[in-house]
């Protein structure tokens, strides 16, 4: 699937369900956040090429969190060059190359369903890499007019969402929500209750728009449907 644009300069590259996302900056690079299974790589490189630029114009990627469908393929797109963000508390998984299945389901029955169906049941290995830039809560990323970093664990210890300080603001989930059949919980967190707060702490910020690494975006009034959903 081609890139698709959801805003100016911010496109969704979506591969069997699972968003990674693309800042494009003209002059100045290009920002991957999310990078994919490890067998995603080449549709990424695609997916890069569709607009027109090439997987070597990348200037940094920023990872949400270290599980196999959103960093797997982050090592062969950095080329050893690009920087590759991610917060400490998830390191050692991108070090280890290889993470164990320690979620339980999200909330509701829907999820709970799914969750038995779709959840891998055995270790999953991926490249390995060390991170090159430690993202922490507060953090703003220098793409951009400015990107701030929110560490929202539950779903990993490491998870953080993007709050693009553009317009009236897009929240990038990554997966502390999903949008698959409405704004919901994910399938899956290694902690719920700490996972609720840091969705408790996104409905307190004001943001436009959303887009999420299983779903589709909302693009008006996001913080309002994040507010009715989980404040």
């Amino acid at each position: 699937m081609a890139a698709k644009e959801v805003v100016s300069g911010l496109y969704q590259l979506s591969n069997g369900g699972i968003n990674a996302f693309l800042i494009d900056e003209g002059d100045e690079g290009l920002t991957l956040i999310d990078a994919g299974f490890p067998k995603h790589a080449e549709a990424l490189e695609k997916d890069i090429r569709s607009i027109g630029r090439e997987p070597s114009d990348l200037t940094s990627i920023v990872l949400t969190h270290a599980h196999p469908d959103h960093l797997g393929s982050a090592k062969h797109l950095s080329g050893g060059t690009t920087p590759i963000g991610l917060h400490p508390a998830d390191g050692d998984i991108a070090r280890a190359g290889i993470i164990h299945q320690t979620m339980k389901a999200g909330p509701g029955l829907l999820n709970g369903i799914l969750f038995r169906l779709l959840m891998p049941k055995k270790p999953a290995e991926f490249p390995a890499f060390d991170p090159d830039v430690a993202l922490s809560d507060g953090d703003v990323i220098d793409v951009a007019g400015g990107i701030e970093v929110i560490h929202t664990p539950g779903h990993t210890a490491g998870h953080v969402s993007l709050l693009w300080k553009r317009d009236r603001g897009l929240l990038i989930t990554g997966d502390a929500a999903a949008n698959m059949l409405g704004l919901n919980y994910m399938l899956g967190y290694n902690d719920l209750p700490t996972a609720r707060a840091s969705l408790a702490k996104l409905a307190d910020r004001e943001f436009e728009a959303a887009v999420f690494g299983h779903g589709r975006p909302l693009l008006s009034r996001a913080s309002d449907r994040f507010a009715a959903k989980f404040g």
